[in-house]
C-alpha cells in the first residue's frame, strides 16, 4: 500500500479507537495482575501508642499535679490558715499596739449580737437521730469527746503577743459537756449507783441542769412546732400524735466559727493542753 493511499483513507477513522483506550487496553506487558489499583482507606482517629510522646508528657503532667496536691496537703496539714483568726506569734511585736484588730484571735469571731444576723443564721430541720435516743454504753463513743471536755476549751494568746495566754470555754461545748455528763448519770443510776439528790450530794450534775435550764431560756426559740405522728414505744405498727420539733424549718446560728476557733486553740492545736490539767472540773460524778 503506498504513502498516499494510507492517508486519503479516512473511511474507518471513526471505528478506531482513541490512543487513551490503546494504552488502557494494552499493558505495557504481559503481567498485567502486578498493576492493581490500591484501594482508597478512610482515615480513623486512633489513640497515640505506649511510646508516643504525648503519653510521655501526660504521664509527667499528672505526676507534677499529684505530687503538688501532696505536697499542698501536706504543708496546710502543718501550717493551717485560716481568715478567722489572726494568731499574735504570726505578726511581729513592732507591728502590735493596744488597738491593732489584727493582734487579736478574736478578730473574725463572731459576738453574740453579730450571731443573730441573716448572714450567720443557718436553715435546718431537725430529725429523729436514734442514735443519740439511748443509754447504751454502745452509743457512749457519742459522746466520749464532750463527756471529758476533751473539745470547747481554748488557750486565746495575748493581744500584744507578749503577755500570758487566757483560757477560755466555748459555751456551746459547755453545754454539750453538761448533757454528755447527765446521760452518764442517768447510765449510773440505771444501773444501781446512788447519785445523790441535789447540789449537795454531788456539785456537777445539779449545776448542768440548772446551766442548760438557762441557756435554753437565754436563746428562747421563738419556732411555733406542730403535731406529727411518730413511731410508738412499742414496736407493734402503732402511731402516735406528738411535737417532736422535726416539722418545722428552723433557723439556727451558724456553729462553724466555734469549731474553727476550738481547732485554732484548742487542745489539738499549736496551744495544745491537757483539760484536766489546766480547768478544774466541777467534782461529782
Amino acid at each position: 500500500m503506498s504513502y498516499h493511499e494510507v492517508k486519503d483513507d479516512t473511511e474507518n477513522d471513526n471505528l478506531r479507537s482513541s490512543s487513551s483506550q490503546d494504552l488502557e487496553d494494552c499493558p505495557l506487558n504481559s503481567a498485567s495482575d502486578l498493576y492493581h489499583p490500591k484501594p482508597r482507606r478512610r482515615w480513623l482517629p486512633h489513640w497515640p501508642s505506649n511510646g508516643s510522646p504525648f503519653w510521655k508528657f501526660y504521664a509527667l503532667f499528672s505526676t507534677a499535679v499529684s505530687l503538688t496536691f501532696l505536697i499542698t496537703t501536706i504543708h496546710y496539714n502543718l501550717h493551717p490558715s485560716c481568715d478567722l483568726t489572726s494568731p499574735a506569734e504570726n505578726v511581729p511585736a513592732e507591728h502590735h499596739s493596744n488597738h491593732d484588730p489584727v493582734s487579736t484571735p478574736l478578730k473574725n469571731y463572731p459576738s453574740e449580737k453579730e450571731t443573730w444576723k441573716k448572714d450567720n443564721i443557718v436553715e435546718t430541720r431537725f430529725f429523729r437521730d436514734l442514735r443519740y435516743m439511748t443509754l447504751d454504753h454502745e452509743a457512749d463513743y457519742l459522746w466520749k469527746e464532750h463527756l471529758f471536755m476533751a473539745t470547747g476549751n481554748v488557750r486565746l494568746p495575748s493581744k500584744d503577743g507578749k503577755g500570758n495566754a487566757t483560757l477560755k470555754g466555748i459555751a456551746m461545748f459547755h453545754q454539750m459537756h453538761c448533757l454528755a455528763k447527765m446521760r452518764m448519770v442517768l447510765q449510773l443510776a440505771r444501773e444501781g449507783v446512788d447519785i445523790g439528790v441535789d447540789w449537795r450530794d454531788d456539785a456537777h450534775w445539779p449545776h448542768c441542769f440548772d446551766y442548760l435550764r438557762e441557756s435554753i431560756l437565754c436563746y428562747a426559740d421563738p419556732t411555733l412546732e406542730s403535731v406529727s405522728l411518730q413511731p410508738g414505744p412499742q414496736n407493734n405498727g402503732k402511731f402516735v400524735k406528738v411535737i417532736d420539733g422535726g416539722a418545722e424549718t428552723r433557723y439556727c446560728r451558724d456553729s462553724r466559727p466555734l469549731y474553727e476557733l476550738e481547732r485554732r486553740y484548742g487542745p489539738n492545736s499549736q496551744y495544745g493542753f491537757k483539760a484536766a490539767e489546766d480547768f478544774q472540773i466541777a467534782p461529782g460524778k
